[in-house]
């Protein structure tokens, strides 16, 4: 099988290389490669994901996409998450086609990962998976497959999603919000305590600080407690 890569360089200007020639590369920090754009009769609309590791925006393209981005983007191993910047272009005899990944990414380890995509809860196809490992193993990336999780516990992540944001970050706080939340109390006692703004509460159950039952709606009178600590 034969597979080259295509991107966009610094002008912008679209490039056809081995996957080879992009090993180190800083590729999840390309410009991507084909603007997700609206326009009549899409099924799916595009939406913006401003990415609390990069704290830039990206585009996604469709809701589903966007909350498969919002799960990694809250991965405690990931340092850098973007849309893809490329396509993966193979042939193998007289068959041809593209794999376009989802997702770029950087663990907080320096490996870098193409994500493909489980769209609407189906793997990718056998022949996307061995291109994307091909492309994967002369490039130096690990493949992986982005998925979304069901029912309460992607609302759940959705709603904590809300305060991903810097503004609801207070490091000097942070120690005095864990320790009342030693033993797991509502979370709408624990901010309001403390005479601190309850966004912090949501913030460091955005960072996985703190933890509660996710599979139970997610409410202010909802038990949480520090991350690690036994209930």
């Amino acid at each position: 099988m034969e597979v080259q890569v295509r991107h966009r360089d610094e002008l912008g200007r679209e490039r056809l290389v081995s996957p080879r020639a992009l090993h180190g590369a800083p590729v999840e920090e390309w410009p991507v490669l084909h603007e997700q754009r609206p326009y009549k009769g899409r099924r799916s609309k595009v939406r913006q994901y401003w990415s609390s590791t990069t704290k830039k925006s990206f585009v996604c393209r469709s809701l589903e996409h966007r909350d498969a981005a919002m799960v990694l983007d809250r991965a405690p191993d990931i340092a850098y998450l973007s849309a893809s910047s490329l396509q993966v272009e193979w042939r193998d005899g007289e068959r041809t086609g593209v794999v376009d990944p989802a997702f770029m990414a950087r663990t907080a380890g320096g490996q870098r990962r193409l994500y493909l995509y489980a769209w609407g809860g189906r793997e990718p196809d056998e022949q996307e998976v061995a291109v994307a490992r091909v492309a994967g193993q002369e490039a130096g990336w690990r493949v992986r497959t982005a998925r979304v999780p069901d029912g309460q516990l992607r609302r759940n992540l959705y709603l904590v999603s809300q305060f991903r944001h810097d503004e609801n970050a207070d490091e000097e706080a942070k120690p005095v919000l864990l320790q009342a939340f030693a033993q797991p109390r509502p979370l709408c006692e624990g901010a309001s305590c403390l005479a601190l703004p309850p966004s912090l509460c949501w913030y460091l159950l955005w960072t996985g600080e703190l933890t509660t039952n996710w599979d139970l709606p997610l409410i202010p009178t909802s038990l949480v407690w520090a991350a690690g600590e036994s209930t």
